[in-house]
């Protein structure tokens, strides 16, 4: 037995999904295409059965990547399925539009009917017996949040039938699949049959209010809108905006400060592991091997993941409450102005946390101009894996006690860096507003749902669910990276390596070099021997316009497999000893010179030519991975590699000139 459980966004569909499979799901993809597929287990009277939660859809005439899988998945008669409808009570005869769909169809379905409290607080009633006579099949009440009607809806999804009721009115004696699929054709062609299917909608909807009207009922006053007057401050103009920043600087402030001690814990248990593994294998370059490149690598994964997390929650909060669906549409006319919609804001704010799922997180756009817009300019917003460099470049520019109108001078900095990133953001867009082929946006259709409380158990399950996707798409990734990079740093051409330890070794036997600096610097001079240090010896040229030398070379190198690796790199290049020992690498970094003019190499200049540059470089071979991924072609990664690295190359050069 196979179920399909269809519904509009925010109406708990998910929370029933959920509460139906008692958490037991499996993510993957939908055939060909990169649309998350979410299946479960259901236990039934009548045996076990299989059942999938689709994208959140308004209608079977797609309109977004989302809607196409939608569409797809009902149209297809390769196997029976039953459909479990989704609907809100409080909004009934255009929720019912995907049923009225599915009964032209002529499938088998139940309609699930949530949030009957938020119906009944407006002062309605729906006589569940009567519309179940008008539908034609099954109607049971649920409250996906609580589980009421959970264990009824299961005992009558046996019951599923054929609506006998028809909808669709054809003018040239075609049914509605095949309307379907001759308008889906016309838009992938670049046709607009939009006028055809705005008529036929509408008609639709007028059939199902005279269809249901007789079932509903106003039975009391309804309550004041409790909502109300938060939306007077949330859809402000002017008001809108400063309440959408504070909210989104406590998001993002608890993702940092959140995230800070499963981080720790996690750099402990790695830690651990390590000595564990150091003590028990024997001396070897599989030893090697393993610490330095495979754990490395992944301790460079699963560090994120509570970011991530946490990201994931604090945005599911944000999300289930209702209130990014305000956000989207206070956005909704800004964003217009630089060829996208108000759905493009949840991917350009996850950005400042990660752009791997941020550019996941497009796939519900309805144009692919507008989706390929946001896929593009998402990089450029800074996210958390920046912040390790921007603290300690910041840290070297300047002093903790310097302030500025009472401000301190450190995190204004900071701002301005964020700031700047979103800057290129919104300029970039603009610039693609106007190359790109096509005008406009994608249509932009959102009902704006009630405030509400999370279903922490749904929510509980998205956040596992994406994250458990980051690591196993992103993670191989950086894996294989950083596994790459081990190699470049582990060894050279011929016995270079090797003589850079012997010369060192000479010079601390003829009291050159004091004992206690000997292992760090022979770490330095192999690193520089490496084919990692030639390589950052032979783009020394290209980048010494910018203030760089070869060191900082080797650290934007190792810097494609995560941005923040740039700390560790510099760390050993500088023979700072623990990566944790910020203030010794800051010294020592600021205290470097340059062997031919014996100049600081970390001059002003210098620094905040690298802040630049680490504000607009792409240097994330996941997010190259993912941009890849989400447009089926490497043109678009390639372009947007091209384009940032000029981007950070060009404006480097400006600051490191303005600043000298």
């Amino acid at each position: 037995m196979n179920f399909v459980l269809l519904g509009n966004p925010n109406i708990g569909k998910s929370s029933l999904f959920n509460r139906l499979t008692g958490m037991r799901q499996k993510v993957g993809n939908f055939a060909g295409v990169t649309i998350e597929k979410i299946t479960g287990g259901l236990s039934l009277p009548q045996g076990r059965a299989i059942i999938t939660d689709m994208p959140g859809s308004y209608s079977l005439i797609p309109r977004s990547p989302d809607e196409m899988v939608v569409a797809s998945e009902v149209l297809d008669k390769s196997q029976d399925k039953t459909f479990i409808l989704v609907s809100d009570a409080s909004n009934l005869a255009r929720n019912l539009l995907l049923y009225s769909q599915v009964a032209d169809l002529n499938v088998p379905c139940v309609v699930a009917l949530t949030m009957m409290d938020i119906a009944e607080m407006r002062g309605m009633k729906t006589d569940l017996t009567l519309l179940e006579e008008l539908l034609g099949c099954p109607v049971v009440r649920v409250n996906p949040r609580t589980g009421e009607g959970v264990s009824r809806l299961k005992e009558r999804l046996s019951e599923a039938s054929l609506p006998e009721k028809k909808f669709f009115r054809s003018k040239e004696g075609e049914t509605f699949r095949e309307w379907v699929s001759k308008v889906s054709a016309d838009r992938a062609k670049g046709n607009s049959p939009d006028l055809d299917i705005a008529r036929e909608t509408t008609e639709r909807l007028k059939m199902l209010r005279e269809l249901v009207s007789p079932a509903e009922s106003q039975i009391g006053t309804p309550e004041p809108n409790k909502g109300f007057g938060l939306d007077k401050i949330a859809l402000h103009p002017v008001w809108g905006y400063f309440l959408m920043l504070a909210i989104l600087l406590v998001v993002f402030e608890g993702v940092f400060t959140l995230s800070s001690y499963p981080v720790e814990l996690l750099d402990i248990g790695i830690d651990k592991l390590s000595g564990i593994l150091s003590n028990y294998l024997p001396e070897g370059i599989l030893k090697r091997f393993l610490l330095n490149g495979v754990l490395a690598g992944i301790q460079g994964i699963v560090v994120f993941v509570p970011q991530i997390a946490i990201l994931f929650f604090l945005i599911g909060v944000l999300e289930q409450t209702g209130y990014m669906a305000r956000v989207m549409l206070l956005l909704d006319r800004l964003m217009g102005k630089m060829g996208m919609s108000g759905k493009s804001v949840v991917p350009l704010v996850s950005g400042l946390a990660c752009a791997v799922p941020a550019i996941m997180s497009t796939r519900n756009m309805s144009s692919s101009r507008e989706r390929l817009i946001a896929i593009f300019v998402t990089p450029l917003m800074s996210c958390s894996a920046r912040l390790p460099v921007f603290s300690l470049l910041v840290a070297m520019l300047l002093p903790g006690n310097i302030f500025w109108a009472g401000i301190p001078a450190q995190g204004l900095v900071l701002l301005g860096l964020y700031l700047l990133g979103l800057a290129g953001a919104v300029i970039t867009a603009l610039m693609l507003h106007r190359l790109l082929p096509g005008k406009g946006t994608g249509s932009f259709v959102l009902e704006i749902p009630p405030y509400k409380v999370p279903g922490w158990n749904s929510l509980l399950a998205t956040v596992y669910n994406k994250s458990a996707a980051f690591i196993l798409e992103a993670g191989k990734i950086i894996l294989a990276i950083s596994v790459i990079l081990w190699f470049m740093a582990s060894f050279g051409p011929g016995n270079k390596i090797e003589e850079a330890g012997i010369t060192v070794q000479k010079e601390a036997a003829e009291g050159k070099i004091p004992e206690s600096e000997v292992p760090n610097l022979i770490a330095s001079r192999q690193l520089e021997a490496s084919y990692a240090g030639v390589a950052g010896q032979w783009i020394e040229p290209a980048i010494r316009p910018l203030g760089f030398d070869w060191k900082i070379g080797v650290a934007l190198i190792s810097s494609f497999a995560a941005r923040e690796v740039f700390v560790g790199t510099m760390s050993v290049l500088y023979a700072s000893g623990s990566e944790g020992e910020t203030e010794g690498l800051k010294s020592r970094m600021l205290s470097a010179r340059h062997p031919e003019t014996g100049n600081p190499v970390f001059t002003p200049a210098t620094i905040a030519s690298l802040l630049v540059f680490y504000i607009f470089a792409m240097q994330c071979m996941s997010t190259l991975a993912v941009s890849y991924r989400e447009t089926g072609s490497w043109k678009w990664p390639a372009l947007q590699l091209i384009y940032m690295t000029g981007l950070a190359f060009g404006l480097s050069f400006l600051a490191f000139r303005l600043f000298s």
